[in-house]
């Protein structure tokens, strides 16, 4: 997995909020945490919980696609793939090449999905046993799309509360709170499909 570490994922969020007018405590009012805490983000000794992340995201305007991937030239329209460049043309993405962001509260993201997309985010998420449940739901723009692949994953939408295990898979309005946890003893991975609410709008998963 190509690992990101959270000095780049913090620079990232540093330029967005400076380029948004936004002072580093004023950020951390928004979002509820301590301006410190903020600061050890954007430095890279911190790491935002997945609601912080979500809500940082949402106050300066950047999407999860652009801390994975901060924008670029857009490079030339490739020619057609052939059997035999299907990585090369961005089509394929093997095992070791994911993308990948530990949240401090636990889960693990990997993109899935070759290059960023603006109006989807396509993620295994993995996490590790004991984790605890968030003190704040989670909610943003768009609809999530999820499979458990292995182990059993607690899941609330609503304040209702289920466990999914292997094969079990959900869908629903990223709008409604939701958070996710595992309390088992085993690993839970999962794959998570976020869809865009609005065409042309960013929107990310927890």
């Amino acid at each position: 997995m190509n690992d990101l570490q959270w000095d780049v994922i913090g620079n990232r969020v540093r330029s967005a909020r400076v380029a948004a007018g936004i002072s580093a405590r004023e950020l951390a009012r928004r979002i509820g945490v301590s301006p410190s805490h903020v600061s050890q983000v954007e430095r890279g000794i911190g790491a935002f919980s997945v609601p912080a992340l979500y809500a940082a995201a949402r106050e300066i305007d950047i999407s999860l696609h652009d801390l994975f991937d901060p924008p670029q030239e857009a490079p030339p329209a490739p020619a057609p793939a052939t059997l035999q460049d299907l990585d090369a043309d961005g089509v394929v993405q093997r095992a070791g090449q994911h993308p990948t962001i530990q949240l401090s509260d636990g889960p693990r993201w990997s993109r899935l999905n070759v290059a960023a997309e603006a109006d989807a985010e396509f993620l295994e998420v993995i996490y590790q046993p004991g984790t605890r449940v968030l003190p704040d739901y989670i909610r943003h723009e768009g609809r999530e799309y999820g499979i458990v692949i292995s182990g059993a994953l607690d899941v609330e939408v609503d304040g209702v509360r289920t466990t999914l295990n292997a094969g079990d898979s959900i869908v629903f309005d990223s709008q409604r709170p939701h958070r996710f946890w595992n309390e088992s003893e085993a690993e839970v991975r999962a794959i998570w499909f976020v869809r865009d609410s609005e065409p042309g709008d960013a929107a990310p998963h927890a």
